[in-house]
């Protein structure tokens, strides 16, 4: 049963004795404040839940503040709220749905519960004026495009329960200056802080096994990566376009430069590939137009699958190999391209 109460339409389960907030045929505006309870033909309501699509679009909608009972906010429930700018939440929400508040672009502050265990992929994706977000600590996975977009986000703290920071989570996040994520997360999934143009420090915990293709694509103001030990590999282009990067360190473990790797890294002049290493993908340093030294540690030359770099990289720099190893690496495919190749001392 659809009932108007007050300024609020719901959607009434009478064996459950529990209200949803749902949609009006009149957009919201103005400031909404969701009551705990609401009566109706003389029975108590608790309200529980925003349904999906419950305020889209309602361009005139300035603030809202849930009710004591709301547990969960349904799928778009504020899409497109472009005036939003409060949202106060409460202590028993637990589910916040898939693009809820996406294109909320006067939403500036963000601090969730610590009770909220799902956030829905999107769920944050083109707040543009959101400035600081404060993740709860009960929250397992920070999922994809959850702050995509988000060009404003400056500061992000992330909770202690984070195990994944999935696909696009903090892509063109352009104001994001550091990030630290907490001991426990296990991966960052692809594209996660492509184009974070501003992003200057990195510090990926030791739990980290895995930073897919991408995940830092065009992070144009880092200096610095230090690829964590239970690593194995340092996949396709995940530092591609990292245009300041001077300084990488590769552990011994690495098995594997993906393709692209370090793509248009034009202003690192060294580069150490440990001893592990057995293959290295295509245009792995393809216009890093002041690289000097290419450190190779490994006996046996990698694998190629075709060109790593450019005639420009090939003629000017200097390829470093283990002492006995010239000959070997001056026959081998791709790496006989190489101008200069001296013994490690």
């Amino acid at each position: 049963m659809i009932v108007n109460v007050g300024n609020l339409t719901f959607l009434l389960d009478e064996a459950k004795s529990a209200a949803t907030v749902t949609r009006s045929l009149v957009p919201y505006s103005g400031d909404i404040e969701i009551p705990a309870s609401v009566e109706y033909a003389g029975s108590d309501y608790a309200v529980t839940d925003i349904l999906d699509e419950a305020f889209k679009d309602c361009t005139g909608l300035h603030s809202v503040v849930l009710g004591a009972n709301i547990d969960s906010i349904g799928i778009s429930s504020f899409e497109g709220c472009t005036v939003l700018s409060r949202v106060v939440f409460n202590d028993a929400l637990h589910v916040i749905g898939m693009q809820a508040f996406k294109g909320c672009t006067s939403l500036i502050e963000l601090v969730l519960p610590s009770k909220v265990l799902v956030i829905g992929r999107a769920a944050f994706m083109g707040c543009t004026a959101l400035e600081s977000a404060y993740l709860p600590d009960n929250l397992i996975n920070i999922e994809p495009s959850l702050f995509d977009g988000c060009t404003s986000l400056a500061r992000v703290s992330v909770g202690g329960m984070v195990e994944s920071v999935g696909e696009y989570a903090f892509c063109s996040c352009s104001a994001l200056t550091d990030v630290k994520l907490p001991e426990g997360v296990l991966s960052v999934e692809g594209w996660a802080f492509r184009d974070c143009v501003s992003l200057k420090s990195v510090l990926l915990p030791s739990t980290v096994a895995s930073v897919k293709k991408g995940a830092f694509w065009g992070c144009s103001s880092m200096e610095e990566f230090v690829l964590p030990a239970a690593v194995n590999m340092l996949d396709q282009g995940v530092l591609a376009n990292c245009t300041s990067l001077r300084n990488v360190l590769l552990h011994d473990g690495v098995l594997s430069i993906g393709y692209g790797a370090f793509y248009n890294c034009c202003a690192i002049e060294e580069i150490t590939l440990p001893h592990a290493v057995v293959n290295v993908g295509d245009q792995a340093f393809r216009s890093c137009k002041v690289l000097k030294r290419l450190r190779v540690l490994c006996d046996a030359a990698p694998m190629c699958s075709g060109d790593i770099a450019d005639a420009d990289v090939y003629s000017r720099t200097l390829l470093l190999v283990p002492q006995g190893k010239v000959g070997e690496y001056g026959f081998a495919p791709v790496w006989e391209r190489f101008g200069n190749v001296e013994e490690l001392v």
